[in-house]
């Protein structure tokens, strides 16, 4: 119990040092660029892209799946936030589920949701399918603190998937016991604590694996 509750801090630690911290957002500004304004339609023609590609995945016949792939891992790391995020979020569907004919690659998918679900996205769909990547061992080691973390994360906005995140919630509040349940929602609600303590963060990821047994 013990090293599952300290893996679980350590993707926290990990998130909110190198990528910053899951509550943060990209503060929106009212000021308007000159280029912006001379090119409105970027966005639109991303926004296309990005519809069409999402469009040959939920298909769900059996096509080639490299034009959608290729537009998502374009668009996964040239499109604003919300859109690589969006991306990411269904790259890693795609190789988790064999979407549209795409190589299953769980692995793949794992790191397309953590990159969605941390501050390179801060989506609650991929969130969730983090959550459930741990909840599952699907692309890592099965983790039911880090399954709830995420999956409590996801539900702190509202989403397509948020009647699916209460359930996943509810059947790991069955699976944990009381002290890794407990342990779970303080990492939750411990996470900006956690990022002021850079100090105890960089001990804490040098530390040799035998230290943290």
């Amino acid at each position: 119990m013990l090293k599952q509750f300290k893996s679980a801090v350590s993707l926290v630690v990990l998130l909110v040092t190198v990528a910053g911290p899951v509550w943060a957002t990209t503060p929106v500004s009212g000021v308007v660029t000159q280029k912006e304004q001379k090119e409105p339609s970027v966005s639109g023609k991303v926004q296309g892209q990005l519809s069409e590609a999402i469009q040959i995945l939920r298909s769900g016949q059996a096509t080639n799946p490299a034009k959608a792939i290729n537009a998502l891992q374009r668009i996964a790391y040239q499109g604003d936030q919300q859109a690589r995020a969006e991306a990411m979020l269904w790259l890693g569907r795609a190789y988790r589920d064999g979407l549209a004919g795409t190589a299953k690659d769980i692995g793949m998918a794992f790191e397309y949701f953590q990159q969605a679900a941390g501050r390179e996205g801060l989506n609650p769909e991929a969130q969730y399918e983090l959550g459930r990547a741990y909840l599952n061992g699907e692309g890592t080691d099965r983790n039911l603190i880090a399954a709830y973390m995420w999956t409590e994360l996801s539900l702190q906005a509202p989403s397509k998937i948020s009647a699916s995140a209460e359930a996943q919630k509810a059947r790991l509040e069955t699976l944990l016991n009381t002290v890794q349940l407990e342990k779970a929602r303080q990492l939750v609600d411990q996470l900006a604590t956690l990022y002021l303590q850079k100090e105890l963060i960089e001990d804490y990821l040098n530390a040799e694996p035998d230290e943290l047994e």
